[in-house]
């Protein structure tokens, strides 16, 4: 990467890396031209966006003959697929080592004794970018004109903008594709660099990594034959230690909303608006959920394209009609597994590491995600493994799991419907074999045991009267009621009735028709018994 050998040193040491780029160094604002390191940061920018934009812009020509008649054509694939090769491919396999070793610095700095290396003007190099706080919160950023933005950048902001090298990594596997999948010891390699010192990363580093493998590619572009050698590796491990990440920082947060202490939080202002620091925290947390729950959703489920229909003069308009609310009222998920999914669900330490973060997911306080979970991800897995002998314990936590989902987030329309059919797939699906799942529904307060053993008797029975899918479900959503939640607003709500409250307002008296009610007696002048006339 630079020319002197002894600078290749600084890539591998934490200690040299960051006295390399001046971060153990104290230089005043007033005196910036003592930043004796500033070119060397420069000379490492340089070198890392350079491989980047020749990573994305280097490409084989899109004519099959030119391409293959310029030797980018090195094979073809079982399908009969051609295998291009990027005219990259050997300059950035020679740079692959050494940025893999950044990778690993750059998370080794993380490390308390690392960080204490920070000079105090570097003290913050670290932390959240102040225009990535304001995107973090949803604050709106104040109108910028290009006359009054600064020259140049203070050494804080250009220090906190230099620690991340993922992008390149994260656009490798989409631009050289065989060249990159086919590294010998590559799954080793990332993980002994971009896996390693993670309880020290901080959230928002660990989010934008994540954030780059799910939205660049590096997972989807792999072709399914390495799926076993490399991306089982690197996301069953990556899976399982973003559960237990995750679980206790919401369990800190849940813990955080039952308990006001007002003397901890820390005020940190921005314009009118006083956020706390546990407030910025929360919402990367939420946002570090997301971009899990996102790498999951792609990684497993592959979304089906429903097929257009043939001639619109070919359909009658009422089974148009029909067929809408069928769609619209069947549980059923219109996903189904990817091949990679297929792949992890092969092994029991993989899957059971998918289906408990999908499962412990649904109650953590964040109702985007609960639908999206639930509504495409959880059943598509769990169905994978239902025909296995699943323990009974097992079975149970899974359904325990949405009936307390429904408990934190059932007061939303939007995450009751999708519980309550994954709480009715599972049921059905399962309580023939696990009768313990019956005794999970005892539970539920006020519930009809009459109706639930009615609806017992339906699915167990096969001789019994079946129903319609649309009154089972609301059959069953009855069943569930008492583990619906109350919003925050509704909980503390004490209700008052009072018997015979007087009206507000009379009752108008109605207006008589004199003709009809009273008698003039102008009919009598003109009776024939009358003798006078």
């Amino acid at each position: 990467m630079f020319d002197l050998d002894v600078r290749f040193s600084v890539l591998w040491d934490p200690v040299k890396f960051l006295s390399f780029v001046g971060a153990d160094e104290v230089i005043t604002e007033q005196r910036e031209e003592r930043d004796t390191a500033g070119p060397n940061r420069g000379q490492l920018s340089f070198c890392l966006y350079a491989m980047l934009a020749v990573v994305k812009r280097a490409r084989w020509p899109a004519d099959l003959e030119e391409a293959r008649a310029g030797g980018f054509v090195v094979g073809c694939t079982p399908a009969g697929a051609p295998i291009y090769r990027n005219p990259c491919a050997a300059q950035f396999l020679a740079f692959l080592p050494n940025l893999l070793a950044l990778i690993r610095t750059q998370n080794s700095l993380f490390m308390p004794e690392n960080v204490v290396r920070l000079s105090e003007t570097f003290s913050r190099a670290y932390d959240v970018m102040d225009g990535d706080k304001l995107v973090i919160l949803g604050l709106p950023q104040p109108p910028l004109d290009i006359y009054d933005a600064p020259v140049h950048k203070s050494l804080l902001d250009r220090m906190q903008g230099f620690f991340n090298s993922f992008h390149i990594l994260g656009n490798a596997g989409p631009a050289l594709l065989q060249d990159f999948y086919t590294v010998e010891s590559l799954a080793e390699g990332i993980i002994g660099s971009a896996f390693t010192s993670l309880d020290h990363v901080p959230d928002h580093r660990l989010r934008s990594m994540i954030h780059i493998l799910r939205h660049q590619d590096l997972v989807i572009s792999c072709p399914p034959e390495y799926h076993d050698s490399l991306l089982r590796p690197l996301l069953g491990p990556l899976f399982t230690y973003m559960l237990q990440r995750l679980n206790i920082k919401w369990q800190v947060i849940n813990q955080r909303t039952s308990v006001n202490d007002k003397d901890e939080e820390e005020q940190v202002v921005y314009e009118d608006c006083a956020v706390t620091q546990e407030m910025l925290e929360e919402q990367l947390v939420r946002l570090l959920t997301r971009e899990v729950l996102d790498l999951l959703n792609v990684s497993c489920i592959s979304r089906k394209v429903p097929e257009p229909a043939a001639n619109k003069e070919e359909i009658d308009e009422e089974d148009v009609v029909m067929e809408s609310v069928q769609v619209a009222s069947s549980p059923q998920p219109t996903e189904e597994l990817s091949e990679l999914g297929k792949c992890l669900m092969k092994h029991e330490n993989v899957y059971m590491s998918l289906l408990t973060l999908s499962f412990t997911s649904l109650s953590w306080k964040d109702t985007t995600n609960c639908h999206r979970t639930a509504s495409m991800v959880c059943w598509n897995l769990l169905r994978q493994v239902v025909a296995g002998n699943l323990l009974p314990e097992a079975v149970t936590w899974f359904y325990t799991s949405v009936l307390r989902a429904l408990q934190v987030h059932g007061q939303h329309e939007a995450c009751n419907t999708p519980l309550c059919n994954l709480a009715m797939l599972i049921y059905e699906n399962l309580r023939p074999r696990y009768i313990e799942l019956r005794a999970v529904m005892t539970q539920i307060p006020n519930i009809s045991i009459e109706a639930l053993d009615l609806y017992d008797q339906r699915l167990v029975d096969p001789n019994a009267q079946k129903v319609g899918e649309k009154k089972r479900r609301d059959q069953f959503k009855k069943l569930l009621a008492g583990t619906i939640g109350k919003a925050l607003c509704q909980q503390f709500r004490k209700e008052v009735h009072i018997r015979n409250l007087p009206s507000l307002f009379k009752k108008p008296k109605p207006d008589k028709d004199i003709l009809e009610t009273e008698q003039l007696g102008l009919a009598a002048l003109f009776s024939p018994e009358n003798d006078a006339l």
